[in-house]
């Protein structure tokens, strides 16, 4: 008898276990809902020189360094949602940040700002910025996907030169570096819209 108890006993310890187990994969663990990213710089170009505004509206500039904005959601397999995806910054300013850096490599002065100078200076004015972050966290695996669109104005010596858009799309489906995925997702979708404007953007400053 005494054989019997414990042997159920350890299995109830066993159940549990797995249980535990099941919840911690299945729950937070599975994911990360934070998207912030140090942006690394992707293009080639090179040759700029002189300032570069680019401006973002004022009212997307965080406001406080707690205030989270939220960019897309975690949903299970069953496409039910768990949480969601969350960023210290705006899409904007990861846009505008992006950008500069590229601009920085380059070769220009990036000036961020959140009004248009008066005075005739080379500017870039993202008039759209969207980003799309989403994450599916299944037992097996983490899907995410990134979306981002950026629409601009190109001004030069004061006059609107050209009005540009670009649109991209990344993803990933992994099970290793769960808390990483998403900010290299959300990278890899960044560098793919700077490869496409950055080279235009150059050309229409440097003529």
């Amino acid at each position: 008898m005494e054989t019997v108890i414990i042997s159920r006993n350890y299995l109830k310890f066993v159940m549990l276990i797995i249980i535990a187990g099941m919840f911690l994969i299945s729950g937070c663990a599975r994911y990360a809902r934070n998207s912030d990213l140090l942006y690394e710089p992707s293009t080639s170009v090179r040759g700029g020189s002189g300032e570069v505004y680019i401006v973002i509206p004022e009212s997307q500039l965080t406001q406080a360094p707690d205030l989270k904005r939220v960019l897309g959601t975690v949903s299970d397999g069953a496409n039910r949602k768990l949480d969601d995806m969350v960023s210290s910054r705006s899409a904007a300013e990861i846009i505008q940040t992006a950008l500069g850096l590229e601009f920085k490599r380059a070769g220009y002065t990036v000036i961020p700002v959140t009004k248009r100078p008066a005075a005739e200076q080379r500017v870039i004015d993202l008039t759209k910025t969207e980003i799309k972050l989403d994450q599916v966290s299944e037992l097996s695996n983490i899907k995410v996907t990134c979306q981002v669109l950026m629409g601009l104005d190109v001004y030069k010596a004061g006059e609107l030169i050209k009005r540009l858009q670009y649109e991209t799309s990344a993803t990933k489906t992994d099970i290793r570096d769960r808390d990483m995925l998403a900010g290299n997702v959300l990278q890899e979708a960044l560098q793919s819209v700077m490869l496409q404007a950055t080279p235009e953007l150059h050309n229409q400053f440097s003529h």
